[in-house]
């Protein structure tokens, strides 16, 4: 025994080994283990709590059900203080306790849940914040659920991924994205790792499906980070994924993205072959939406006024017909009606002719309404904060400076954080607009370059 558990009791012989004991170790089950241990040794709570380093306070609340055991920093405690075979709770081999005797149980080995390790990081300990020991138990849960029905993909485990991609398509649109893009990917590990397991073809649809969803996920990422190359990568996974899947409406969804992504390569030929693609498939609702409004954004650069002017009208037509929602229609999978505006608005800022930028603020305006009104699950916050760089385009094309100033003050001010590649390459347009001589000796224009340049 080590000094600090130089006064508490010695359990007796075969204690870890008692039926009742083996299965509160197995369980993990604390609460059940103190009440065992005191019942065998006569130690007090007094000296459970010297021994493993913790508040008397903890162990009273442990015992009596008042406080969960979670992290790996405690069950190392316990392991260490009360001399309990660290196998019996799934912890490692201490190799630099040699005084450990180890496991007696032939059944040690076996896969059960007593192996199941917890990836709640050990340095958290018992001082963990409130929110931030609920998101880590929340991971435990998941990598528990995935672990015990690896072998047969228990549905708990498909519940569990779905949930954590609608979670992330929600996250996604309401920050920055590399807040989301670690947590896909770990995602998406995890659901392969899955579905090298599954054998039923129900299961296996669901799961290329999620991986599909995670992929889009990241292709929204590396393009907001201004990597064209790997989003197109990524929107190819997803579109091969909704083909295993026998997916339409994330095979639409994939087209579109694949078009954005031209588009932000400035190949908007290139891009209307990918919504050509994409309208083969016949999609109806938010999907139809989506699509035809990336046609507008394609024709509008492509200088093609009817063309442009026609797929917004088959936009709002869209929109218009209340259609049941998709089962991937969740944040970034969804278009609500100010995405729709937004398009409209990114689309006619780049028409030639006199009544576009016009029509452009309306569009625009409506649109900043509508996301800054709406449900929060619909407010596309990268997307918001570039309608307001539309807004500026399309004032500045119509002469209004002092409007641009306005439109442009909720962009200038935002963190580094939330600033994408998208914002970035549009407000270079205003900078090259407002670098026109009809400018040259405006300081209002100049101190925009300025703000511009900083941004």
């Amino acid at each position: 025994m080590t000094s600090r558990n130089r006064e508490l009791p010695a359990a007796p012989a075969g204690l870890w080994d008692r039926p009742e004991m083996a299965h509160a170790l197995e369980q993990r089950d604390m609460a059940a283990v103190l009440k065992i241990f005191q019942k065998w040794t006569g130690a007090t709570q007094g000296q459970i709590a010297t021994a493993c380093g913790m508040p008397q306070s903890h162990i009273s609340e442990i015992r009596n059900g008042k406080r969960q055991v979670m992290t790996l920093a405690v069950f190392e405690r316990f392991a260490s203080g009360l001399n309990i075979p660290r196998a019996r709770l799934g912890l490692e081999s201490d190799k630099t306790s040699p005084d450990t005797p180890p496991a007696t149980s032939t059944t040690e080995t076996l896969p059960t849940r007593r192996t199941v390790s917890l990836a709640i990081p050990a340095a958290a300990g018992l001082d963990m914040a409130p929110d931030t020991l609920v998101t880590a138990a929340a991971r435990q849960s998941a990598a528990i659920l995935e672990r015990l029905g690896a072998a047969t993909v228990d549905p708990l485990v498909l519940d569990q991924l779905a949930d954590d991609v609608a979670r992330l398509s929600l996250d996604y649109i309401a920050g920055p994205p590399e807040a989301v893009l670690a947590d896909s990917i770990d995602t998406r590990t995890r659901v392969l790792a899955v579905l090298d397991q599954a054998r039923r073809p129900a299961q296996i649809h669901d799961l290329y499906l999620i991986a599909g969803q995670l992929s889009g996920i990241l292709a929204y990422g590396a393009i907001d980070l201004g990597k064209p190359g790997p989003a197109m990568t990524h929107a190819r996974a997803a579109l091969m994924c909704a083909d295993l899947a026998g997916h339409t409406g994330l095979a639409v969804w994939a087209r579109g993205t694949q078009s954005l992504i031209a588009r932000f390569a400035n190949r908007h030929r290139d891009a209307l072959q990918y919504i050509h693609a994409g309208m083969a498939l016949r999609p109806t609702g938010a999907g139809l939406a989506r699509i035809v409004s990336g046609e507008a954004q394609c024709l509008a650069h492509l200088g093609d006024i009817p063309g442009t002017r026609a797929a917004l009208a088959a936009a709002a037509d869209a929109s218009d017909h209340d259609t049941p929602p998709s089962d991937i229609e969740t944040g970034l999978f969804t278009f609500p009606r100010a995405m729709q505006h937004y398009y409209a608005g990114g689309s006619l800022i780049w028409l030639p002719d006199s009544t576009g930028a016009a029509d452009a603020e309306k569009a625009i305006t409506t649109a900043i309404t509508l996301f800054s009104t709406g449900p929060a699950d619909q407010r596309f916050v990268t997307d918001e904060i570039l309608a307001h760089v539309y807004l500026a385009t399309a004032r500045l094309l119509r002469g209004n400076i002092d409007g641009v100033t306005d439109a442009l003050r909720p962009v200038l001010t935002i963190p580094p954080q939330q600033r994408v590649s998208w914002h970035r390459r549009r407000l270079d347009r205003i900078a090259a607009l407002l670098d026109a001589p009809r400018y040259r000796t405006s300081t209002t224009a100049a101190d925009l370059r300025h703000e511009i340049a900083a941004f």
